[in-house]
């Protein structure tokens, strides 16, 4: 950390704002801060404080009294830089408070701001900024006072600091909470991490059921079997396979043949009304083809009546059009000789009367000018008369207010105060205050303790009420595993009885399906003929027939046989389920400290005498246990939550028991202090302050203010009569200026008029007596819209003419056009007249009616030749379909009765075949995941002891972090390394006189090594040893502190304890000093001592306050 910017404003003798450049005064390394006694040098350092952690030092209340008397706001900043190996980074702090009484302030604005090429406000909130400002320095505000920044009283603090808050003290300095509960915290969450996948391995394991090697081998023996089985039911499918696929084709043919001959006759009915539609559609064809020369007559007779009719009405507007063409020629011909007679006369005009217009503009421009100036003069002598009045009366306020600065100037000389006894009186009353606030203050400690000692006694009732609440939870919890114990015995007793119902259901399946099997044979043995071969074994003779009994298998029978085995099957896997959730909670229960097991062999007779007699009976009792297995869980969850919470809050009151009354004797302590420090200060008082009285030293100072107040009051009023003096007298000076400037426009104003009449005369004399300019220009509008009248008449009627010219020459054109069109399209209609006839000659009609009559739509033509298309294909379709199944029967016939019979011995065989696939599968799916449930369990068990191993070693590590040890040894060694380099520094100092050690409790004691290397507190030493030793401590950690464990300390301030040296051990401490600078570390001293003083490169002088009002001031000195 290295400072760059310091400003202060309104804190102690601070008023206006000053800026120190921590930059320029660390460049040599070491420098001086130096001003007499009371200049304001120890506030540098409590700004600081005020700026990174809000609060001051050496304050009451941390921030009471800090601010300037004569001041109601104080503003601090302070611009620092962090340096670490990626780079630099550098942060202001800026803190403005105002005055909330005489004492107290208020913050009002607080922000932390990342400098760079854009500024990045990152809090702006006073608690934001002060957490910030923590994480980034990594050091409380106590830490940063005792290492870093060492203020008056503070020097030799962590010399004389107690075992445990040294240790505390270098935990914060050097980062070492990552190795207490940080590190507990990691290895807590690495220890629950590992036990709760240890605990899931274990569930996982139980859930996977008998995986074990020997089991996988038996049910792969079953499944060989399987295989043989089946192998032996497909030899004899294959064997019967043949004949039923050669009948089975001579059936699907025999009646498609069947189906094909009904369809075929269906078809030849229509055979007749097929003929019909085809001549019909011929005819129609024919029809068409005569339809064009039809159509062509018909069009040349249209042609020729309208091109007569258009000839006729050509010749009509031909007429029409010649007569207005003569009459618009005649009309455009008047109308270009009246314009070119006109048009010149009225342009001369026109002229004229533009000119005298722009006359009469000119003349009305003048009269304008004239008015305004006339205005211009009203205004300019009103002005003039005011100006006058003014001078008069200025004149007259100026002597008034002469007259009043004097008797204010008077009255000030009786009403200002001594200085010095103003300072002796706020002094007493400062120190009084003090004494009143610390009076509060041991009152606020006294009642705080009073609190503290409620909250303790109502923490400790309710610590036993948790305590109460404990024992009842154990005991339900305890009665609760005694019932999960009974309720996982039932279940396998149970569980037991439902294996004995499937293998009584399973022994009389086998019973019904060999009587099952006897009566297919016997069905099948009385269908056999002789001759016939046996579809089983293919034997055609059949000496031995089965015969057939009374109670054959029934197949409903069967099936719901079947199906009760599955169901308990079923039941069995609902059952071991249960068990394997049943352990696991009552394994979830054993973690806690439970009393002996249930009495097993009673659980089992309450089960014996009553026994399940079906399957029915099982299920319900299954769901009967499994409903007392949730509502056991939930009531397990229900108290083990419940327990938990009850545990954390034991633990909690106890921490909470344990912090408070610490708390409560060290407001004890705190009481005494305060109490003794509070008489000593009004001995202190009245021993000072012997001639004030302690109780009217506040109205003392109160009317003393008040004089002080009027003669403010007085002053400023002259300080303000004095600006109003000169303000009235320079208002004179331009009241004097503007009436002289008010005679002068007044004279300018009156020759322009004169001019302007003038030249107004003149024009009035070119222009004729009573003129008007309305008519003139009503005139200039009349003669403009003649001539565009004129212009617009020729220009129409010559369009008008060209236009008839136009339409004459179409329409002549149009005419012989039609003529000619006329001729052609009677020679198109004789021609097409012959063409028909000779068309009607060569075809079957004798008349166009009748060529009409036969004439079909598009659609009706498609819909009969799609007709005739689909009779003739499906009809061929049919008789080749006929011809080829005919063929293939080659004359073989088979009845209904005969392929039905080979139909149910196929089908029973294949049954077979299909049953031993559907076992095979189902046991090739249980080998499968038995193998894998099996290596999965393997698996399982290896990871198992591998995290049983981890745990092992997470919980051994756990003891031996516990508590606060293994930090408190590091603390311990990083304590040796800085005792050692401070001794380093003393032995340089004290010429290796003095060393320093620890003792066995962690506490400095001084070896003199000038004495034969006696060891002695560090009590015993002098002022000046004392402020030797604690310098050489405080170098010390200098040296070693990084601001989070990365940013070096670049900078280290010293405020006392110089002037207890003589001559040559300061000559040492600078010799020292100066060698550390070396160090990349500036330093600097805060002293009056003119010895230092000399020595100093660099000097920051800090000069004190001025009675006349002006705070403190500082500036950079350079040696």
């Amino acid at each position: 950390m290295k400072p760059i910017r310091l400003t202060i404003a309104g804190l102690h003798s601070f008023r206006q704002k000053e800026t120190i450049d921590f930059e320029k005064l660390c460049e040599g390394g070491l420098f001086g801060i130096f001003g007499p006694t009371g200049s304001g040098k120890s506030s540098i350092l409590d700004a600081m404080t005020l700026a990174l952690y809000g609060n001051v030092e050496r304050a009451s209340n941390q921030t009471n009294g800090i601010m300037n008397h004569a001041e109601n706001e104080l503003f601090v900043s302070f611009t620092f830089e962090l340096q670490n190996a990626s780079g630099a980074k550098r942060y202001t702090v800026e803190r403005a408070f105002k005055r909330a009484d005489a004492l107290r302030i208020r913050s009002v604005v607080s922000r932390l701001i990342e400098e760079g090429t854009e500024r990045v406000v990152i809090a702006d909130k006073t608690r934001l900024v002060d957490e910030q400002v923590k994480q980034l320095l990594g050091l409380e505000m106590k830490d940063f006072t005792r290492a870093v920044v060492l203020p008056q009283g503070k020097f030799a603090e962590f010399l004389s600091l107690k075992g445990s808050e040294r240790r505390q003290m270098l935990q914060r300095l050097f980062h070492l909470e990552r190795y207490g509960d940080e590190l507990n915290k990691k290895l807590k969450h690495k220890l629950a991490e590992a036990s709760a996948k240890l605990e899931a391995i274990k569930g996982e394991q139980a859930g996977l059921g008998d995986a074990s090697k020997e089991q996988v081998e038996k049910q792969k023996q079953a499944l060989a079997e399987k295989k043989e089985e089946l192998e032996r039911a497909k030899n004899k499918l294959r064997h019967i396979h043949e004949q039923y696929e050669k009948e089975k084709q001579l059936w699907q043919w025999q009646c498609e043949k069947e189906k094909v001959e009904h369809e075929l006759n269906k078809w030849r009915e229509q055979e007749e009304q097929m003929k019909q539609l085809a001549q019909t559609y011929e005819r129609s064809k024919e029809a068409e083809r005569l339809v064009p020369y039809m159509e062509q007559v018909e069009r040349s007779a249209q042609e020729v009546v309208s091109w007569n009719k258009k000839a006729s009405e050509l010749t009509s507007q031909l007429q029409q059009v010649r007569m207005m063409y003569e009459q618009a020629n005649k009309q455009y011909e008047q109308c270009r000789a009246k314009k070119n007679e006109e048009e010149p006369k009225a342009l001369q005009k026109q002229e004229q009367l533009k000119q005298a217009l722009q006359t009469l503009a000119l003349m009305r421009s003048l009269e304008q000018q004239q008015a305004k100036l006339r205005a211009s003069l009203r205004e300019i002598e009103q002005q003039e008369q005011q100006a006058l009045q003014m001078v008069e009366t200025c004149t007259k306020e100026y002597t008034t207010w002469s007259a009043k600065q004097a008797e204010l100037k008077k009255q000030w000389e009786e009403k200002k105060v001594d200085v010095h006894v103003k300072e002796r009186l706020e002094q007493a009353y400062e120190i009084k205050k003090r004494i009143q606030l610390q009076q509060q203050q041991l009152e606020e400690l006294e009642r705080e303790k009073e609190n503290k000692q409620k909250v303790y006694e109502t923490l400790k009732q309710t610590y036993d009420e948790v305590m109460k609440q404990m024992k009842e939870s154990e005991a339900r919890f305890v009665a609760t595993f005694r019932y999960v114990e009974s309720l996982y015995h039932r279940v396998c007793e149970r569980e037991k009885q439902v294996a004995v119902l499937i293998y009584q259901k399973k022994e009389e399946k086998k019973q019904m399906e060999a009587a099952r099997l006897h009566d297919l044979a016997a069905t099948l043995a009385e269908r056999l003929r002789d001759g016939e071969a046996c579809p089983v074994c293919g034997s055609t003779h059949h000496p031995n027939r089965a015969k057939g009994k009374e109670m054959a298998s029934d197949e409903e029978a069967m099936e719901r046989m079947e199906h009760s085995i599955q169901h308990g099957e079923q039941l069995m896997v609902a059952m071991q389920q249960m068990k394997m959730q049943v352990e696991q909670l009552a394994e979830l229960m054993a973690r806690q400290p439970l009393p002996q097991h249930v009495d097993v062999e009673k659980v089992k007779r309450e089960v014996e005498e009553t026994p399940l007699c079906s399957l029915q009976e099982a299920e319900v009792e299954q769901k009967a246990l499994y409903q007392d297995y949730v509502e056991c869980r939930e009531r397990v969850r229900h108290y083990m939550e419940q327990w938990d919470e009850q545990k954390q809050k034991q633990q909690q009151y106890a921490y909470q028991m344990e912090t408070i009354g610490q708390q409560i004797r060290e407001w004890e302590e705190k009481c005494l202090e305060k109490r003794a420090r509070v008489e000593e200060e009004k001995k202190m008082w009245h021993k000072t302050f012997s001639d004030v009285s302690f109780e009217q030293v506040d109205a003392m100072l109160s009317d003393l203010r008040e004089r002080e107040r009027e003669a403010q009051q007085l002053q400023q009023r002259i300080e303000k009569s004095v600006i109003v003096l000169d303000d009235k007298r320079a208002e004179l000076e331009r009241w004097k200026e503007t009436y002289q400037d008010m005679t002068k426009q007044k004279a300018q104003c009156m020759t322009e008029w004169n001019m302007y009449k003038q030249q107004y005369e003149q024009y009035k004399r070119t222009l004729p007596e009573e003129i008007d300019e309305e008519r003139v220009q009503q005139q200039i509008v009349f003669m403009e819209q003649s001539l565009q009248r004129m212009k617009r008449e020729e220009e129409e009627a010559y369009a008008r003419w060209m236009n008839l010219q136009q339409q004459l020459q179409t329409l002549q054109a149009d005419k012989q056009a039609a003529h000619v069109a006329l001729q052609e399209a009677e020679k198109r209609k004789k021609e097409a007249a012959y063409a028909l006839a000779e068309q009607l000659q060569t075809s079957s009609f004798t008349a166009v009616d009748d060529v009409r009559a036969s004439r079909l739509d598009e659609q009706t033509k498609q819909q009969i030749a799609q007709r005739i298309q689909q009779y003739n294909d499906v009809l061929t379709k049919l008789q080749n379909e006929w011809q080829r199944l005919h063929e293939a029967m080659n004359g073989a016939v088979m009845t209904k009765q005969q392929w039905e019979e080979t139909m149910y011995a196929y089908e029973q065989v294949k049954q077979q075949v299909d049953e031993h696939m559907r076992q095979l599968g189902s046991l090739e799916a249980i080998v499968a995941d038995l193998e894998t449930k099996h290596a999965r369990f393997v698996q399982l068990q290896q990871e198992r002891m591998q995290l049983e191993k981890v745990v092992g070693q997470y919980e051994e590590l756990q003891k031996v972090l516990r508590g606060n040890s293994f930090v408190e040894f590091i603390a311990e060694e990083q304590l040796v390394h800085v005792t050692r380099y401070a001794s380093e520094r003393l032995g340089e100092l004290t010429r290796q006189r003095y060393a320093i050690e620890l003792d066995s409790e962690g506490g400095f004691v001084i070896r003199d090594d000038a004495n034969g290397g006696v060891r002695r507190p560090v009590t015993t030493l002098s002022g000046g040893e004392t402020f030797l030793t604690s310098l050489s401590l405080a170098l010390a950690l200098s040296a070693q502190i990084q601001l989070r464990g990365e940013y070096p300390l670049q900078f280290f301030f010293l405020d006392e304890g110089f002037g207890t040296l003589d001559q040559e051990l300061l000559d040492v401490v600078m010799s020292a000093l100066e060698r550390l600078r070396a160090d990349n570390m500036a330093i600097g001293v805060i002293s009056h001592v003119q010895e230092l003083h000399a020595r100093m490169p660099k000097r920051l002088i800090v000069k004190p306050a001025e009675p006349s009002g002006k705070g403190t001031t500082v500036y950079l000195e350079v040696m």
